[in-house]
């Protein structure tokens, strides 16, 4: 099988000076990583005082994303303007709704979105059909478009229309688009005094998602909705909540559980796209699977355990390209890892775009082998981490790998992509990691 070594940034030879890594990284968080970064297993640096840590092996790895709980500083200075206290508290109660999820998304509850995912895809073969051949589509796009309608109708409302759907990604991109120009420096906890560049008009696009999410509640509560997962939340009842859940704690677990799967979806999905179209025995592979499990039907969860091959596209495109490819937490108190001494205050670094090429735990790690995900040659649970520190980890991996490879499955069975001539493919990263330019590529019917 020919193998494809898809583009990444240059790697300084050595790592750069502290003020060099600030300025690299507040143009892009994969821009500034030295070739040792994919060697080293844990090592340290201080940045203006403040002590930074890299846990970049997988012990090390699952003791800072397992007992620093999840005092995330990059991930809630990007949520606290959207959840208010709940989420920026030190106490982890944002996360106790959380703890739901995993009734949300069981066998047999994920059985009755199987019509919504279907139906969904399918009306994308229908508008790709009328497509002129050859015609070029801007696919990072087209799969938002096409995750926000199955992401709202999943958890709002079954009968929404494809118009508000779109409705919702166009202020969830705002509120998105905001939270990126925010200095990385007050994600990493640096010092205030640091020059910032770049406004900070989250708050009136956190007032635009609240009204929008607050809207679809009232409208899928006056529905029949009984399989949606805003119904089952109505229902939740535990510990902490005796009485249910209340209307914020409501609102913001729905705008999470849509924020985590939507944009996880459609990154994965835009980036496989990419990586197939480069791979022509991958490509191969997968129609030869596509055209024995499917036939002439679309993909169903019935079809979920013998889409092998296509799971395992998907499971290598989360790999070289996770969609928060830098996860950060707060050392809570002095510790000691890997024989090193850690301060209390530090600031501790798994970053999986390191971890998912490893030159350690990886064979080839920068070529595109889905064959690596295949049964009995699963990688280390701590060296594979696409969807470790999301908000809400259950939904983005609900989203980003079932939803994620039915899509691909239905659309692939019946369309191919190419990119155009001269065509170079480029990520940007300020905090999820997705194609650059909307990845235009020449749509054709099989």
């Amino acid at each position: 099988m020919t193998e494809f070594i898809p583009p990444y940034p240059p790697r300084y030879k050595e790592w750069p000076n502290p003020l060099d890594i600030i300025k690299f990284a507040r143009q892009d968080l994969l821009s500034f990583w030295p070739s040792k970064a994919f060697q080293v297993q844990f090592t340290g640096m201080t940045i203006l005082t403040k002590g930074f840590f890299l846990a970049n092996c997988p012990d090390a790895a699952h003791h800072v994303l397992t007992q620093y709980g999840h005092k995330n500083p990059l991930m809630r200075k990007a949520l606290a303007p959207l959840l208010g206290d709940v989420f920026d508290s030190d106490e982890e109660t944002w996360y106790k709704p959380d703890s739901n999820q995993s009734d949300l998304f069981n066998p047999e509850l994920v059985s009755l979105h199987n019509e919504t995912i279907t139906n969904a895809t399918e009306n994308y073969i229908w508008r790709w059909g009328s497509l002129t051949s050859a015609e070029t589509i801007k696919v990072l796009p087209e799969m938002r478009n096409l995750t926000a309608e199955i992401s709202c109708k999943l958890l709002f409302n079954k009968k929404l229309s494809v118009e508000k759907s779109r409705e919702m990604l166009g202020i969830f991109s705002q509120y998105q688009d905001a939270v990126e120009k925010m200095d990385i420096s007050l994600f990493l906890g640096l010092p205030g005094w640091l020059p910032k560049f770049g406004g900070n008009p989250i708050t009136k696009a956190a007032k635009e998602v609240h009204k929008i999410t607050d809207d679809f509640i009232a409208q899928g509560t006056k529905n029949d909705n009984q399989d949606t997962v805003l119904s089952h939340l109505l229902t939740v009842r535990d510990g902490s909540h005796p009485n249910g859940l209340t209307a914020t704690q409501l609102r913001n677990e729905l705008s999470m559980l849509f924020m985590a799967g939507q944009e996880t979806m459609a990154n994965t999905l835009s980036w496989a796209w990419y990586l197939i179209s480069q791979s022509p025995d991958v490509e191969k592979k997968l129609h030869e699977e596509l055209d024995c499990v499917l036939g002439e039907r679309s993909a169903t969860l019935d079809d979920l355990d013998k889409l092998i091959f296509t799971r395992a596209v998907i499971d290598e495109t989360l790999r070289l390209y996770p969609p928060i490819p830098l996860l950060s937490r707060e050392a809570t108190g002095y510790d000691v890892i890997r024989n090193r001494e850690v301060p209390a205050g530090s600031i501790m670094l798994v970053v999986p775009w390191l971890l998912h090429r490893h030159e350690k735990f990886w064979h080839k790690p920068n070529h595109f082998m889905p064959e690596r995900f295949l049964e009995g040659t699963r990688p280390h649970k701590f060296a594979f981490l696409p969807f470790s520190g999301m908000p809400s980890e259950c939904s983005a991996q609900f989203f980003g790998t079932v939803v994620a490879t039915l899509s691909l499955a239905t659309l692939a069975k019946n369309f191919r992509l190419a990119l155009p001539e001269g065509q170079v493919v480029s990520h940007e990263c300020h905090l999820t990691l997705r194609p650059k330019n909307d990845l235009p590529m020449l749509i054709t019917k099989r």
